[in-house]
């Protein structure tokens, strides 16, 4: 006879219960059921493997090595469940990448909420090249990204995208008791007087972009803090140590520190909603697109930055 799970768990109940009596009612099987299962096993591996003791039913030294043979078998069994269940959710979830402020949770919660989408899973990353590269790759089934204005083109063939906002200006974050923090906008050139907190030049496309305005207008950032974590830049802001661009969306005087517009808005990026067609996110693409125009219109309020370029971009009499 050869052995099946369902032996392997009447032996390791019978050793946990040290009652056969017991193992049964918790195997929901009759007591003589159960008897007869333990006398085909003990056939079937050459031995005995319970006997009576004061305690109750104990495993013989067979009995040992068997129900320890049963436990490894039975925690690999359901470890290879547990993982298989994890890849189903996985493959069903809906995964958002890319970086683009309060969007990223806004799009996630609703998602949630959708009665298509049975689970979200969230993958935050700034570059978007790596995000869009993912995307095509069917690591991920959704993405908001920033794209800086270069020639070259990172939105690969099989990859949709409809754009949210064609041309959102950058911001600047400054401590709120910073010398600029006074004006409603401070100019390029008054800003690299000061610390900027940014991506090592040249290693982004979004520096790159950023060192080419630069070139172009005769201005040099000093570039002392490179941080690699948005709550350490936000400290070194917070404390006055740095400057530091920011999304036009990202709310004013939060923990200490302010947004203000940069004159003539020199910088730009491009906000695009990035899919795979033939999938259920694809689907519902125009749904989604809606969803993301509205919650970024519902952004005024944010800053007054935000709010003097939102209501400029609206028609007269809007």
């Amino acid at each position: 006879m050869e052995l099946e799970l369902r032996h392997l768990r009447a032996l390791v109940a019978i050793a946990d219960a040290h009652s056969l009596v017991r193992a049964a009612k918790a195997l929901h099987v009759s007591q003589p059921a159960l008897s007869g299962l333990l006398r085909r096993v003990e056939r079937s591996v050459g031995g005995s493997l319970f006997a009576r003791s004061p305690t109750g039913c104990v495993p013989t030294a067979l009995g040992e090595d068997v129900v320890a043979d049963a436990r490894a078998v039975l925690a690999g069994m359901s470890a290879l469940t547990e993982r298989a269940g994890a890849r189903r959710e996985s493959a069903e979830a809906v995964r958002i990448g890319g970086y683009s402020g309060f969007l990223h949770l806004s799009l996630a919660r609703w998602l949630r909420d959708q009665p298509w989408c049975p689970a979200v899973r969230v993958h935050e990353e700034q570059d978007e090249a790596r995000t869009v590269a993912a995307l095509a790759d069917g690591e991920l089934d959704l993405a908001l990204v920033y794209l800086a204005p270069l020639p070259d083109r990172i939105v690969p063939d099989g990859v949709e995208s409809v754009v949210v906002q064609a041309r959102e200006p950058v911001f600047a974050i400054l401590a709120e008791d910073h010398p600029l923090a006074s004006g409603e906008n401070i100019s390029l050139e008054e800003l690299a007087a000061y610390p900027w907190a940014d991506d090592p030049p040249w290693t982004t496309r979004w520096s790159a972009y950023l060192q080419e305005v630069c070139r172009q207008r005769g201005v040099v950032l000093d570039q002392p803090h490179r941080p690699q974590c948005l709550a350490t830049l936000l400290d070194l802001v917070r404390e006055g140590m740095a400057v530091a661009p920011a999304l036009a969306t990202r709310e004013d005087r939060q923990g200490g520190i302010v947004v203000r517009a940069i004159e003539d808005a020199p910088l730009w990026q491009e906000l695009r909603l990035c899919y795979r067609p033939g999938t259920a996110v694809a689907d519902r693409a125009g749904e989604i697109s809606r969803k993301v125009a509205g919650d970024y219109a519902n952004r005024q309020g944010c800053s007054a930055a935000f709010d003097r370029w939102w209501h400029a971009l609206l028609p007269t009499g809007a």
